[in-house]
């Protein structure tokens, strides 16, 4: 574990980090991702370098876009929602669990993708 007085250190972007399942951090101004794990680029089939500061639209399909821009601003109570995603051309439909934070100071979403399918869930 590093010394807290380690300007650099974030203790969320660490456990973003160290999670085995795909994880991200976001930045709700923006919805660029400002965080994001090995696991989480593996899936999106990029790396973490490559997926810093790209808005999380991009990997939502054109007709799914006005539901999961509602969705970021009106969650829904539970913390738990579904998208579903298109990578590579491949639909992925992915559970995310998510808790609103704060990260550099600005209000954040911490989201966890706690189940991926190439099938929609039932509800």
């Amino acid at each position: 574990m590093r010394p807290r007085d380690d300007d650099k250190y974030d203790p969320i972007a660490e456990l973003v980090k160290i999670n085995p399942v795909p994880s991200l951090i976001m930045d709700m101004g923006t919805l660029a991702i400002v965080v994001v794990n090995e696991v989480a680029a593996k899936l999106l089939g990029t790396t973490e370098k490559d997926l810093l500061g790209k808005s999380i639209l991009e990997f939502v399909p054109a007709d799914d876009l006005a539901a999961v821009q509602r969705s970021l601003h009106e969650p829904p109570p539970e913390g738990e929602t579904q998208w579903r995603c298109v990578i590579g051309g491949k639909t992925l439909y992915v559970k995310l669990k998510y808790r609103d934070t704060k990260f550099q100071g600005r209000p954040a979403r911490f989201v966890v993708a706690s189940k991926v399918s190439t099938t929609p869930f039932t509800l």
